[in-house]
Parts: C-alpha cells; sequence; structure tokens
C-alpha cells in the first residue's frame, strides 16, 4: 500500500507554569492511503496532540513529518496553510461557522481563495455534497437554524469542498447524540469508500470500531494497535467489544 502519511521519531512539548510537559514521546505512525485510522486513550494521552502534528497545524519539537511526498517540516507557513486547505480535510467535535452566512456560504468560503472566479461550480459543488449528507434543505439556512448534527455533517461538505487527500477529524462524534453519531459514522465511511483516508480521534469504542486500524496511546506515546480490517460479517458491536478489551489493556 501506498504511504500518504509519515511520521518519524515526532517529540512535542508544552510549557506550563515551571514545567516543561513531554506531550508525545518519540511517536511513530505510518497512514496508507485511503485508510480509516482512530487513535484512542485516556484523556491527555496526546491523541490530538499527534493529529495536530500529523497535519502540520502545530509545530513539533523534533522528528520528522511527511505528508504526500512533501516534508512539512521544511514548508514556510504560507506553503503549509496551502497544503491544509488544498489537500487536507479538518472536522471537529464543535463546529465553527460564521453566523452572518448561510450555510452554503460557509462550506463554498474555504475554496473561495483558490477558485475565485468558479463561486458557481463551487456552490453547485457544495449543494450537492450537503444533498449527499442528507440536508440538502439546509442550505440556505442559518448556522443558529440547524441541530448540532446537521451542523457537524455541514463541517464534513467543508473538509471535502477541496476535494483533500486526508480529512482528519478530532471527536467528531463527542457532543452527538447516538443517533447523530450513527449518521455521522455513516457519512465517514461513504468517504472513506470513495477513497479518501481519514485520520480520527475519539473517545468512543463503538465510533473506533468501524474504521480499520485503531492505535492506542498513553502517556504520549503508542503503546498497542489493533487490525479490524474493513466492516464485513462481524457487527459494530462485536467489534466495538475487541476495542474495548484492548483499551481496557491499555488503561491499566
Amino acid at each position: 500500500m501506498k504511504k500518504i502519511m509519515d511520521g518519524q521519531h515526532i517529540y512535542k512539548s508544552f510549557d506550563a507554569e515551571k514545567e516543561r510537559i513531554k506531550v508525545l514521546r518519540d511517536v511513530s505512525v505510518i497512514i496508507y492511503e485511503g485508510e480509516f485510522i482512530s487513535v484512542m486513550g485516556p484523556s491527555g494521552s496526546g491523541k490530538s496532540t499527534l493529529l495536530y502534528a500529523l497535519s502540520g497545524m502545530d509545530t513539533i519539537d523534533s522528528g520528522e513529518v511527511i505528508f504526500n511526498h512533501q516534508r512539512l517540516g521544511a514548508c514556510g507557513e504560507t506553503e503549509l496553510s496551502d497544503i491544509r486547505r488544498q489537500q487536507m480535510g479538518f472536522v471537529f467535535q464543535q463546529p465553527i461557522f460564521l453566523n452572518n452566512l448561510t450555510i452554503i456560504d460557509n462550506i463554498v468560503l474555504p475554496a473561495m481563495r483558490d477558485n475565485r472566479k468558479k463561486v458557481k461550480e463551487l456552490a453547485s459543488k457544495a449543494q450537492q455534497l450537503l444533498e449527499i449528507t442528507g440536508i440538502g434543505n439546509l442550505a440556505y439556512r442559518m448556522p443558529n437554524q440547524a441541530s448540532g448534527g446537521q451542523l457537524q455533517r455541514a463541517g464534513i461538505c467543508r473538509a471535502l469542498i477541496n476535494e483533500p487527500k486526508i480529512i482528519f477529524a478530532d471527536e467528531p462524534t463527542g457532543a452527538l447524540n447516538s443517533k447523530a453519531a450513527e449518521e455521522i459514522m455513516g457519512n465517514f465511511l461513504k468517504i472513506n469508500q470513495e477513497g479518501i483516508t481519514i485520520m480520527l480521534v475519539t473517545h468512543d469504542a463503538k465510533v473506533a470500531a468501524q474504521s480499520e486500524r485503531v492505535l492506542f496511546m498513553k502517556d504520549g506515546q503508542i503503546i498497542d494497535e489493533l487490525q479490524l480490517g474493513k466492516l464485513s460479517n462481524q457487527t459494530v458491536e462485536e467489534r466495538a467489544e475487541r476495542v474495548t478489551r484492548k483499551m481496557l489493556k491499555v488503561e491499566m
């Protein structure tokens, strides 16, 4: 399989009052093109920090991150910004939208920097994404006229508008009820089936169970992983039991 992301010997620390806290300690991880990978671990284990480090959203103390044959550490901030905007998509626990713009305008906005003369095409594409995620009727509503689950689906549309090679999702179902979470995971599975790589951070074993591979972190290191493969004959519940058993061992 072809690598899309290769992080090697990553270290990351933060200053906290009188001490420097090591959040990532010699972390190495490879993500393959088209893979759906989840990261789990106790709070403070470094899950989100790893996501930010791999995506170039945060600088690292040492180590190397290569994305799509590009060494992110060698890129200037403008180049990094272009890579994130053009080749990566981001979905967070709390979707952030500009309240003075409609949902469809929020989705189109990130793509306009590169395609100012193609606004109509972008709007058509955004509408299509909204239809695919089941919220086509919300295009011209304001963000405060949509539920949390609907906004999260709109956030997925925004992440997809530039046809990214990879989507980074940080606790995308964390603030949702179980029904909305299932719908969001259904959207991610469809996206992944179309060949887009997904790296997802989660506390939820049922969410992680729907990915192909689960990395388990503790104290800033990847200490174990679970190969699940594609969803097939096993139910999500059966896979979630395997994830939970592994997670309990990690937390011991």
